[in-house]
């Protein structure tokens, strides 16, 4: 688990917390949130995000922000959850293009890994250059790692 943490750019989401009723195992460094695979196999991998955003959108915004598992080793995205966006076609062809104020993200998958890939969970800005916060106190992010095969 993960408490707040206010971000502007893209980064790896690290300083992470494996009190009770979290657990870690030896495969997962918390302060860096690099989990280290143990073993090759078929792996589950969950993650859930609350956000919110620090200020109003002033602009039209153009990207696709997204909190993404990422296979270090090998660079590869292996799960991506977008942000919300809300898009409105105003009067005379104006478009507004803007992720909402808060929500929360679930990213979901199966997948094939080699024993020592590392594996981390990052936020990827894609053009969004506001500040949002991560988490909360009662809304921490959560992500898990668990062999299925």
């Amino acid at each position: 688990v993960r408490t707040a943490a206010s971000v502007s750019t893209g980064t790896q989401l690290g300083n992470w917390s494996v009190a009770p009723p979290y657990f870690n195992t030896t495969s997962f460094d918390p302060t860096t949130g690099v989990f280290t695979v143990p073993a090759t196999g078929r792996y589950s991998i969950a993650a859930t995000i609350s956000y919110s955003t620090t200020a109003t959108l002033t602009g039209i915004f153009g990207g696709d922000p997204a909190f993404v598992v990422r296979n270090i080793t090998t660079g590869d995205d292996l799960i991506v959850g977008l942000f919300p966006i809300l898009n409105i076609e105003l009067a005379l062809g104006v478009g507004l293009r803007a992720i909402l104020g808060n929500g929360t993200v679930t990213i979901t998958g199966e997948v094939e890994l080699n024993e020592n890939d590392e594996i981390a969970l990052f936020y990827v800005n894609d053009g969004l250059t506001i500040s949002i916060n991560l988490g909360g106190a009662d809304a921490p992010i959560v992500w898990s790692i668990h062999r299925i095969s």
